[in-house]
């Protein structure tokens, strides 16, 4: 009896001491993954209003601008884990990097959707708030004009080495990670 009144309290101190605690994503932090978000997206629009003459002869060009732009700030990995749930561990190594790379393309021509109207377009950050986990944000915005006139357009995002990565894109209510 004695010698697990001594010993849970030693083993309880040492997750303590050894398990890092994850802070509270900061206000700045905040600001930062907005910050990330508006620029991506003006960057797409700005490419999409200097190539418009080769968007309306070839719209792949559209869909290269978005993959180019948005892809290097996807956590895809996390993607394919989330999507794929308790099969991603079920599949071949191969067959992850297949249903990746196929994930990615969906998420481009999710994400170019809204903005293949091409009429002047903005978009507009309303905010951000802090989602499930300390490390995870969903940043809300809103892409004006267009065809669609507004249409809401929300990131889920992960602080991964103190870099923003989205892993969820939610179009006008609907998750491409929840409706896939």
């Amino acid at each position: 009896m004695i010698k697990r009144r001594f010993f849970l309290p030693l083993l309880a101190s040492f997750f303590l001491i050894t398990t890092p605690l994850k802070a509270e994503v900061t206000a700045e932090q905040r600001a930062d993954a907005e910050r990330l978000v508006l620029q991506t997206a003006q960057t797409v629009l700005l490419q999409i209003d200097e190539r418009r003459d080769d968007i309306q002869a070839d719209p792949l060009v559209l869909l290269e601008i978005v993959d180019d732009t948005l892809l290097p700030h996807v956590d895809s990995q996390r993607m394919t884990q989330l999507v794929l749930g308790r099969y991603a561990r079920q599949a071949t190594a191969q067959q992850r990097e297949a249903f990746t790379h196929e994930f990615q393309q969906l998420l481009v021509r999710t994400y170019a959707g809204p903005l293949s109207e091409l009429g002047e377009q903005s978009i507009e950050v309303l905010g951000s708030r802090v989602a499930a986990g300390n490390n995870e944000i969903f940043v809300e915005t809103e892409v004006h004009g267009g065809d669609f006139g507004t249409v809401p357009v929300n990131y889920r995002m992960i602080l991964d080495d103190g870099r923003w990565l989205v892993f969820d894109v939610v179009v006008d209510g609907i998750s491409l990670i929840n409706n896939y």
